[in-house]
């Protein structure tokens, strides 16, 4: 997954085409999902632009959806998120990331990667889902974070992209990396970082700043803040 944060539509595209490639041949997965090399199960994207926002979600992998990305004019950030999921059969359009939420401040999207345990558990619903459902009823991330780390069974990885109801209120693109020390072998495939493009930010999972997925113009690649709620901007 990634976050994006800047001016530039060409940007997007490049990370776009760089998570098509990483979801396709993902050589870190093997430490989560033994023999598994791919992202099969839906992927998304929620963009907001001068021009509209976007929301996009579909069961088909991304290195199969041959969709076009809206045209995008102005300041953007963007949430692209490619789907394995642990339980595949909780895989369709209404389980892939980014998912949405709202409240009488804000709008809310979320992608997460990793694995946490909802309480209550409930049928058909994932723990991502469950997620946002905690930030929403804490009134932010930043409350949330205490329970939600408490309920961390590997990682918690976020991208939140947070939209006021008020006019001119500014949006925000949030991000938190974090997983169980007790996971040294998965760090390869949970570790984050952080690179600048042409037109702006981004952050990102690992496979993306690999050399056979790097989206050209990709530089100043570094480790993401640990354990630090950070916006992208």
């Amino acid at each position: 997954m990634f976050g994006y944060c800047g001016e530039s539509a060409a940007d997007v595209q490049a990370l776009y085409v760089s998570l098509k490639s990483a979801c396709a041949n993902d050589p870190t997965l093997a430490a989560v999902a033994p023999n598994c090399s791919q992202h099969c199960h839906g992927w998304g994207y929620v963009i907001l632009a001068a021009n509209g926002l976007f929301h996009y979600r579909t069961a088909r992998p991304i290195y199969e959806d041959e969709v076009t990305l809206p045209p995008l004019q102005g300041p953007v950030r963007a949430i692209f998120h490619g789907r394995y999921a642990s339980d595949p059969g909780l895989a369709g359009a209404i389980f892939s990331h980014p998912f949405m939420a709202a409240n009488h401040t804000e709008v809310l999207f979320l992608a997460h990667n990793g694995g946490v345990s909802a309480e209550p558990v409930r049928d058909r619903v994932v723990d991502s889902e469950w997620l946002l459902e905690e930030i929403t009823r804490a009134g932010g991330l930043v409350p949330a974070l205490p329970r939600l780390k408490e309920r961390t069974k590997s990682a918690l990885n976020l991208l939140l992209l947070t939209i006021g109801r008020g006019p001119g209120t500014p949006a925000a693109l949030q991000y938190f990396h974090y997983f169980k020390a007790t996971e040294p072998a998965k760090a390869g495939y949970y570790n984050m970082f952080t690179g600048a493009l042409p037109g702006g930010r981004v952050v990102m999972s690992s496979t993306l700043t690999l050399a056979a997925a790097r989206a050209p113009g990709l530089e100043q690649i570094q480790p993401a803040a640990f354990e630090a709620l950070r916006i992208l901007g």
